[in-house]
């Protein structure tokens, strides 16, 4: 005999095990199926929240938003410490910025500021200090998600009253006017509201909406353990992107990522394609990418991918297509299995919003506002989030296309030119909402006239 609930959620990463947590706690019946709990996504990109580094010197807004964003967050990881009694991992500590003098006479600091700041005359300069910084116990870091966060969401969504059955993958879906038949691999669920929250690879996107292998991209991700004194990557606290693979044929770019694994410096290395062409286990797209991948950071020993002697993880990578569906009936989409960024397949900030909708039409929906799942699917798509990511597919087939030596010679046109694009991508004084005539109008203004940009 089926089990039944009010809401069965398939996946149980932190976006999917959130939206149940809220629900189980406002009195529904829930259940959360997962084949392989706590090895989702969550681990992806080092797990990090980093509002200083994914803004730029003198970009105070974003930065204040940034710093505003990590804030709200240490309320939800503040809770979940008082309700288990267990630290969750969260480090908040001081980010510490070594600028250049040049950099400060483009972008003075502001007058009234809650920072020190120290010029330096050459950016070697500015290290030497950080290192004798560092030395003396001062620790720069960004705020981390460590692994055991998605198990300690879990057991305090299981104390209110959540299901969480695990071993187990949606393999049918079925719907009938009175809810959603949920069939796995040993039981089976009949709930009101089914939520697809399982990733890029999501079942339930392909048993109710259908397989679109033409909007899945692929990555290839490893760690590398590194000395963190000959690594540019930790002495110089940068991330790397680097897009050279476009011209090898790769639909997107590599990256290198400084990050901590049990204590000992890593660098996180992949590679991301778009639009994988042949994918297979050997051979085709895959070698291709791992090729790419070496090229990209020769210094690195990656010969061992290429040799297929070093281990590696591959997953796909679902993306934003304002042509999908995200509702159907009584099922929804969710997260990762909604789609991420077309241009960078990143997916956590879309991920957190697509959460808090959801979880806003659930109950909707559960208090007898028929059309609630189907305003999700509509708020996903009209939203600003939806309609910066249908820009980010726009750039995605121009940047990665045919022409794509074009795109990126405009792009490095001017400095103004590429502050329009970080400001932009980044969301810097709302700059993501404006029409796009009005975003073609500012970049023709200050490329070509001159116009300030910040």
């Amino acid at each position: 005999m089926a089990e039944t609930a009010d809401v069965v959620v398939a996946g149980g990463g932190v976006i999917g095990t959130a939206i149940a947590w809220r629900a189980a706690a406002a009195g529904l019946d829930v259940v959360v199926v997962d084949p392989d709990l706590g090895d989702g996504a969550t681990l992806v990109a080092a797990g990090m929240l980093a509002p200083v580094s994914e803004s730029l010197f003198g970009e105070g807004a974003l930065l204040r938003l940034n710093l505003l964003a990590v804030g709200r967050f240490g309320s939800f990881a503040a809770e979940l410490e008082e309700l288990t009694g267990h630290q969750v991992g969260l480090r908040r500590e001081g980010t510490l910025a070594i600028v250049t003098s040049a950099t400060l006479r483009l972008h003075p600091a502001p007058a009234a500021r809650t920072f020190e700041a120290w010029s330096f005359g050459t950016m070697n300069a500015g290290i030497d200090a950080l290192r004798t910084v560092m030395q003396r116990g001062l620790r720069p870091a960004v705020a981390r998600l460590y692994d055991p966060f998605d198990a300690m969401l879990a057991r305090e969504a299981t104390r209110a009253g959540l299901e969480i059955v695990e071993n187990e993958r949606v393999v049918d879906v079925a719907q009938n006017p009175d809810g959603v038949c949920v069939s796995t691999e040993h039981a089976e669920f009949e709930s009101k509201v089914l939520v697809g929250a399982d990733g890029s690879g999501s079942r339930v996107r392909r048993a109710v909406f259908g397989e679109r292998k033409e909007t899945t991209g692929r990555a290839l991700m490893t760690d590398i353990a590194v000395n963190p004194e000959s690594s540019v990557e930790f002495r110089e606290h940068r991330y790397r992107f680097d897009f050279r693979c476009v011209g090898g044929g790769i639909s997107g770019y590599s990256w290198s990522f400084p990050c901590m694994i049990g204590g000992l410096p890593h660098l996180n290395v992949g590679i991301y394609d778009q639009r994988p062409r042949d994918f297979a286990e050997t051979g085709g797209e895959q070698s291709r990418m791992l090729s790419e991948l070496a090229a990209s950071f020769p210094e690195l020993p990656l010969d061992a991918i290429v040799r297929r002697t070093m281990k590696w993880n591959a997953f796909p990578i679902r993306w934003f297509d304002a042509a999908d569906r995200y509702s159907s009936g009584r099922v929804i989409l969710a997260g990762d299995a909604a789609g991420v960024d077309p241009l960078m397949g990143e997916g956590i900030s879309c991920a957190f919003e697509h959460g808090k909708l959801a979880a806003g039409a659930i109950g909707a929906f559960l208090d007898g506002h028929e059309d609630a799942l189907g305003a999700y699917d509509r708020s996903l798509h009209e939203s600003a989030v939806g309609r910066k990511l249908g820009k980010l597919a726009f750039a995605a087939r121009h940047f990665y296309g045919r022409h794509f030596r074009l795109w990126f010679r405009l792009a490095r046109a001017s400095r103004r030119a590429h502050e329009i694009g970080v400001d932009w991508y980044n969301g810097a004084r709302h700059l993501d909402e404006l029409p796009t005539h009005r975003l073609v109008s500012r970049w023709i203004g200050a490329v070509l006239l001159g116009a300030p940009v910040r």
